[in-house]
């Protein structure tokens, strides 16, 4: 994802209602596209290097940026603003996507959704830490069910060579996203356009970085499959989800639009037992289940707290 909401915001029942159709069409749309590109990415390693893939993802992403930057003629972030895009790229497109593409090698897609989905709760961790927000009971009660879901999802996941470090790796990529939330609110906010073109050029040289240090090839995919999966990550999840979440953001509240993280687990879930011919278990679905109850409890339920 490329935009993050620069102001924290707490919503009350009454303002995470439904938005007007368009704006719904549209989040739905963002939910879809966001629930396949772990399956996606899954579809690029038959051919690509992991790094390699997602370093090669943004720099198309980010030359697109880069264009409409130099068309419109839209000012690059200065100062404390650059320094914010900059930190935003190595948490949420660089350190994030080589420890995630990593632990993709050896996690099903079902599963890597469903441990992203504590991003939520996470931030509210990191922005107590930061002191941005006070500490709340609900947020470690939800904590502990998010932990317990994700073991019993790990338990019902059949999938051979299963490895835990690749999955410890999620776990951490999942923390840079948080932690590249809470850090975009310490920082003057530049021109969205200009500020993702700056984290995914920054995110994609430390991808690149680590592809060489890996020692991987600069492969060109030869399959219709491969080039069908990384278009899509480009195309749709990387440029067009980012308008989306954009116009969402714009007609709806923050904490309204965060509900997403609860939603991609079901899309990825759905599309890798269809696609991936994932293996879905009850014991998986029970944990993912028990996961999501945890982040919607610690950090997704309406609260009654003042602002």
């Amino acid at each position: 994802m490329g935009a993050k909401q620069g102001t924290a915001q707490i919503a009350s029942p009454a303002s995470i209602l439904l938005p007007d159709r368009m704006t719904l069409v549209a989040f739905l749309a963002f939910v879809i596209v966001t629930g396949g590109a772990s399956v996606a990415i899954r579809f690029t390693f038959a051919e690509l290097p992991p790094f390699w893939s997602g370093a090669a993802r943004f720099i198309c992403g980010g030359l697109f940026f880069w264009i409409w930057a130099l068309i419109g003629k839209i000012p690059l972030p200065r100062g404390r603003a650059l320094l914010g895009a900059v930190l935003f790229g190595v948490l949420s497109m660089g350190l994030s996507f080589t420890l995630i593409y990593w632990g993709l090698v050896k996690t099903p897609a079902s599963l890597y959704q469903t441990i992203v989905a504590l991003v939520p709760l996470m931030t509210l961790f990191f922005a107590f830490f930061h002191g941005l927000e006070p500490f709340r009971m609900r947020g470690l009660l939800g904590a502990l069910l998010t932990v317990v879901g994700i073991a019993i999802a790990m338990g019902g996941s059949q999938v051979a060579g299963l490895s835990p470090p690749h999955i410890l790796a999620i776990i951490c990529g999942a923390a840079c996203f948080a932690e590249a939330g809470v850090v975009a609110k310490l920082f003057p906010h530049g021109h969205p356009i200009t500020t993702n073109a700056v984290a995914m050029t920054v995110g994609a040289f430390i991808l690149g970085l680590a592809s060489i240090l890996a020692g991987e090839k600069a492969v060109i995919p030869s399959s219709v499959t491969t080039w069908t999966a990384f278009a899509y990550l480009v195309i749709f999840v990387t440029i067009i989800n980012f308008l989306l979440y954009l116009f969402v953001l714009e007609r709806w509240t923050a904490t309204g639009v965060s509900y997403a993280f609860v939603l991609f687990p079901l899309v990825t879930i759905l599309l890798a037992s269809w696609l991936a011919k994932e293996h879905i278990t009850w014991q998986f679905l029970l944990g993912g289940t028990v996961g999501v109850l945890g982040v919607w409890i610690g950090a997704l339920l309406p609260s009654k707290e003042s602002p």
